[in-house]
């Protein structure tokens, strides 16, 4: 009579010996940017800019492969909305939140109203925008206040293709003033000469969070948490601050 191996031996060599599948793989996460919203995001695929790189490093830390491209704004909205992209760096308003899961603030952006030098005018809020022909980016949303004025027809909005654009639009005297950010508007004018072209109003017009986010319909909230995650540990260990000193205070990474 044969004897049989006792069950745990079986198990232990069946273990062994047959051949087991490799762990599944993480699927890649795709993130539509803006083409030309330097140093913030700018560049195709694949896209650099502060955005980019925070991005990658929050996918990162959270064990998750992630592709960044860029695409003019409009498109990049298209294809998040379709659900077949996240899109990142974009700002907060009550349409968008209707469509899209967000994440946590990525960055802080500080807008500002800027004229042409000597044309400056008193501003307190959106208000004093009334009538005035204003210079903005195609696409964009400014923020709730802003948007629904805009909507309202409180003033006259001119698109462009990006904060560069829009600027020269202003220098030429082609609108009353735009709304650009901070850090943009500092870095076309060192690199255009307008520095003396131009100011900007004292109060800002909005301060507006910036985040990653996906369409509610794809169902991808357990990513944004494990992005969370990687944002949490980014600046624990310090990889944010240095990240905002590349691109803010030194130099972009190209």
């Amino acid at each position: 009579m044969k004897k049989r191996l006792p069950a745990i031996i079986l198990l232990a060599l069946i273990s062994i010996f047959w051949p087991t599948p490799l762990l599944a793989k993480e699927a890649v996460i795709h993130v539509a940017v803006d083409v030309a919203y330097p140093p913030y995001m700018y560049g195709t695929a694949p896209a650099k800019g502060l955005y980019p790189e925070i991005i990658r490093t929050a996918f990162s830390l959270s064990g998750i492969p992630v592709a960044i491209s860029g695409y003019p704004w409009k498109r990049a909205l298209s294809l998040g909305r379709e659900g077949r992209v996240a899109i990142g760096g974009i700002y907060q308003n009550l349409a968008r939140m209707a469509v899209f899961d967000y994440s946590d603030p990525i960055y802080r952006e500080t807008l500002r109203v800027c004229v042409r030098a000597g044309h400056g005018f008193s501003y307190s809020g959106v208000v004093d925008l009334t009538g005035k022909r204003i210079g903005i980016n195609r696409g964009w949303s400014y923020g709730e206040v802003f948007d629904s004025a805009r909507q309202a027809g409180l003033f006259v909005a001119e698109e462009a293709t990006d904060n560069q654009a829009n600027l020269k639009k202003l220098v030429l005297g082609r609108v009353d003033c735009i709304i650009i950010d901070e850090l943009s508007l500092s870095q076309i004018l060192y690199q255009m000469g307008w520095r003396e072209e131009v100011e900007t109003l004292d109060l800002p017009a909005a301060v507006n969070s910036v985040h990653l986010v996906f369409a509610k319909h794809t169902q991808q909230t357990h990513i944004l948490d494990r992005f969370n995650q990687g944002l949490v540990k980014m600046k624990a260990n310090g990889t944010y601050s240095r990240i905002l000193d590349t691109f803010i205070h030194g130099t972009t990474a190209d």
